[in-house]
């Protein structure tokens, strides 16, 4: 596995080391050595259970040391023998394209060249996004559709994730490559905002500002952690899948509408009171602007940070897209719980919005993030500790 140090590598190793799996894991990890790299596993899976099970779980993991984007130039015998690869690293960022192009693209490529010497190698994993389509997608997507060289995109990193899965598949033709492209991943449905806020505080923030960029019955496909968890587990387990690329999506059943989201906030935060948003064009910076400042301020860097990153997203929003997932269903597998269901979970274990955008803001602007201050609730969230994990034996 690559990438077990972030939000959906944890969830996925937290899930399979507490389950009892007979798999064994082995991890890239970016560290100095092999301690380092496990206590930052370590770090993340206590995001999910409390201190002391987090150690011993990760103690059940192999780590290799690392960068997966020079991947062909390590020589590790570990390597050799693994049977399946899942790639889930990547660099988030919005805005650096020379910098996310060669992680996510030219670094992909280089594990692919690794994996391609790893003997006994049955599935290649590959981890993308359902946001290939870019800007100007139709309001149902399959998997089919895309990607597709002459596709207008949003921002750099869904770029980059087209421009790997189009080269895998034509530089690796014998690679078993199976793609999985997640949509809007955001919260966990057990355990809410607590192994990460990512996204998180966009929602809050069109809610908090009553302002939405498209119908209120419009959809936002919408997906938690850990079934986007599961569902890479139990595609890891299957002997064979029918296709290779699949949307881990909500799909037309399953996906999030506004108006029920609208409905699943009232009944979470009854003070907020009734929810009626207003429509605006996603382009209308004086709209958004003039709102934002009256509800969370514009004093400092942070917040006017927050405002940009999340007049892109409204774009996002605008465009009302579901992607399909009847591939998966069809083969049997869960479809996922849809945010409504679990908002007062999320809302339960969260701080302040602005603080969950500090989070998320080196994806949005280089450099360091603007310093601030947790605020209480933040820290008492943090301090939270899950349920004891079951010891098992698990890994893939």
């Amino acid at each position: 596995m690559t990438g077990a140090t972030g939000l959906i590598g944890g969830a996925v190793l937290h899930r399979a080391l507490s389950s009892g799996h007979p798999a064994e894991w082995v991890c890239l990890v970016r560290a100095p050595d092999a301690e380092a790299g496990r206590q930052r596993i370590a770090a993340r899976l206590g995001r999910f259970t409390n201190p002391l099970t987090a150690q011993r779980l990760a103690q059940r993991v192999e780590v290799v040391t690392g960068d997966f984007t020079q991947a062909d130039r390590i020589a590790d015998p570990r390597l050799d023998s693994v049977t399946q690869v899942l790639h889930l690293a990547a660099d988030t960022s919005w805005w650096a394209e020379g910098k996310v192009h060669k992680t996510n693209h030219d670094g992909t490529l280089a594990l692919a060249r690794r994996a391609s010497h790893m003997a006994g190698l049955t599935r290649f994993l590959h981890v993308s996004t359902a946001m290939i389509c870019g800007g100007e997608p139709p309001h149902l997507v399959d998997e089919t559709l895309y990607p597709r060289p002459d596709t207008h995109h949003l921002v750099h990193y869904s770029a980059s994730k087209s421009a790997a899965e189009m080269s895998l598949a034509a530089q690796f033709p014998d690679l078993p490559l199976v793609v999985a492209r997640p949509s809007i991943v955001v919260g966990h449905a057990a355990l809410g905002a607590r192994p990460g806020s990512s996204i998180l505080w966009v929602v809050r923030a069109c809610d908090r500002l009553r302002l939405l960029s498209c119908d209120p019955e419009g959809a936002i496909d919408i997906v938690p952690a850990d079934w986007v968890a599961d569902t890479l587990i139990a595609m890891l387990d299957r002997p064979e899948l029918a296709h290779t690329v699949y949307h881990l999506s909500g799909g037309r059943d399953h996906c999030t509408r506004w108006d029920a989201l609208a409905r699943a906030f009232e009944a979470a935060d009854p003070e907020g009171g009734t929810r009626n948003y207003e429509r605006f064009e996603a382009t209308d910076r004086a709209t958004l602007q003039g709102r934002f400042a009256e509800t969370f301020g514009l004093d400092e860097a942070i917040k006017v940070a927050m405002m940009r990153a999340l007049q892109a997203y409204y774009r996002f929003c605008a465009l009302n897209v579901t992607f399909s997932n009847d591939r998966l269903l069809a083969e049997g597998f869960a479809p996922p719980p849809s945010l409504p269901q679990y908002l007062a979970r999320c809302l339960e274990t969260s701080g302040e919005i602005v603080d969950q955008f500090h989070e998320d803001f080196g994806n949005y602007a280089p450099g360091q993030a603007p310093q601030r201050a947790p605020s209480r609730r933040v820290a008492a969230a943090a301090a939270r500790t899950g349920a004891e994990a079951r010891p098992a034996r698990r890994a893939g």
